[in-house]
């Protein structure tokens, strides 16, 4: 009896249980698989939180989600692949400068473009006076250049994502009035406005690099007060006025390479003036606002494929002097007149339709210049 325990007791003690059928009380969340697909995420691949993996079925290469925001999000692969928003987009709009209806201004205002609501107030510029038009960014760092003054060629910078003053960048190769601009996030070029250098100028900066600009070329025609649009590669300018009459006409350049403005197109709605804007998502350009007296028409451009304008809606309120900034996703339209207004409005670029109320400026304003930039 005794030793028949024994041997049971011996046999019992030998066994190794793992508990694989028994409930611990722990649960554990399952983990999901990541998604893939044939080639690399894109800014509007949605994930579903900051974490979230994609893996590249062609290249292996595995992404990880670090910024969420649909349309523009960021994508950072194993392999050193970044997928974000173009940097001349930005998830801020910045406005500096303009017209108060009885003096010339030094306030630069901000808002968050994904978020509708009112500007805030992120510094001042070197000086008062109305910038005008579309300026440039590298995300990080935005630049204002030129202005209504005829002997105008200062250029200074902004750190988009930090709240503070104007600094001096350098000055344009010639006296740019009404000038607007294009980016591809590396290089700005400054496009008309009467500079000294040319009838019909183009300067360009290393928007990375201090120092002064210079000469990228000749637009094709002596203009002033046209509205801008560009995608990473090619640069668009529409109407604008040359000295004696609006224009109808669409230029563009290829921004990486120094030269001259080659025909695009014309636009539907028929020559513009005294600074309507334009803005992008780096496939579509849009412009709107602008002439005298004033027009709300909304038209656009497939960048990449020369062409006539095509129309696309209405601005809430008829102005021209106004500005624009672009976060890839939404268009937004700031300020004008032809009384001083302080009216901010939008549109979803990819989608046909009438702008919407954004929000209002900290104050009226007309002839401000506007740019995108990192918020963070």
């Amino acid at each position: 009896m005794s030793l028949q325990l024994q041997e049971t007791h011996l046999n019992m003690s030998g066994i190794v249980s793992d508990n694989t059928d028994k409930q611990s009380g722990l649960v554990k969340t399952p983990v999901l698989g990541p998604d893939s697909g044939a080639s690399d995420p894109t800014v509007s691949t949605n994930p579903s939180a900051v974490g979230a993996r994609h893996i590249n079925t062609t290249s292996g290469e595995v992404f990880v989600a670090t910024d969420v925001t649909a349309g523009e999000n960021i994508w950072k692969g194993q392999l050193g692949t970044d997928v974000k928003p173009p940097s001349y987009f930005g998830a801020r709009g910045i406005f500096g400068g303009g017209y108060t209806g009885s003096a010339d201004s030094d306030n630069i205002d901000y808002i968050t473009i994904a978020t509708t609501g009112n500007a805030t107030d992120f510094g001042n510029t070197l000086a008062a006076k109305t910038i005008g038009g579309s300026q440039v960014s590298s995300g990080s760092r935005g630049v204002f250049g030129g202005g209504s003054g005829p002997g105008d060629n200062v250029m200074q910078y902004i750190a988009c994502a930090t709240t503070g003053d104007a600094t001096d960048f350098g000055d344009l190769v010639g006296n740019h009035y009404n000038p607007t601009a294009v980016s591809n996030g590396t290089r700005g070029i400054w496009i008309g406005g009467n500079a000294a250098n040319s009838d019909d100028p183009m300067d360009y900066i290393t928007i990375a690099s201090l120092g002064n600009a210079t000469d990228f070329g000749d637009l094709g025609a002596n203009l002033q007060g046209g509205a801008t649009c560009m995608s990473d590669v090619r640069g668009c300018y529409m109407g604008g006025h040359n000295g004696s009459a609006a224009v109808d006409t669409i230029w563009y350049i290829t921004m990486a390479t120094t030269g001259n403005g080659t025909d695009f197109g014309d636009l539907v709605q028929g020559g513009v003036y005294s600074l309507p804007a334009g803005c992008s998502n780096g496939t579509r350009g849009m412009i709107g606002g602008g002439a005298n007296p004033a027009k709300d028409v909304i038209e656009y451009i497939t960048i990449g494929t020369t062409g006539d304008s095509t129309d696309f809606g209405n601005l809430t309120l008829a102005r021209l002097q106004l500005t624009s900034v672009s976060d890839g996703t939404k268009g937004v339209w700031a300020g004008g007149s032809d009384s001083r207004l302080n009216t901010i409005d939008y549109v979803t670029i990819a989608s046909i339709g009438n702008a919407s109320d954004f929000g209002d400026l900290s104050s009226t304003m007309s002839g401000l210049g506007g740019l995108s930039g990192d918020a963070s």
